[in-house]
């Protein structure tokens, strides 16, 4: 009988098996329960192009917009929530169409 082969991988490893012009879906809602290690460590790795998929980012969307990550949104509302402000990276890639936004709202 021969050992299964494990799904566990380094978080660095995962973030690797997603190249450049990926669409990615991304769970969580605006702050809460989204993959926020995986995203900073895509924005580690210098990953472009990136087509983001979520119906309500925040943080994580933000964050990639910041690293130059993201070419297309598409979300129903982006929000940092109450006390943390706007998302002001991505506002910033939607505005000088860095990024295009597909809104679904």
């Amino acid at each position: 009988m021969t050992t299964p082969a494990t799904k566990i991988v380094s978080l660095a490893e995962l973030a690797a098996r997603i190249p450049d012009g990926t669409a990615l879906g991304l769970g969580g809602v605006f702050l809460h329960r989204g993959p926020f290690a995986l995203v900073r460590e895509l924005a580690r790795q210098r990953r472009r192009n990136l087509e983001i998929i979520k119906p309500s980012p925040g943080y994580d969307l933000d964050l990639l917009c910041r690293a130059g990550a993201v070419s297309k949104v598409r979300a129903g509302i982006v929000a940092m929530e109450g006390n943390f402000g706007l998302a002001r990276w991505y506002r910033k890639a939607i505005e000088q169409h860095v990024a295009a936004l597909e809104e679904h709202a």
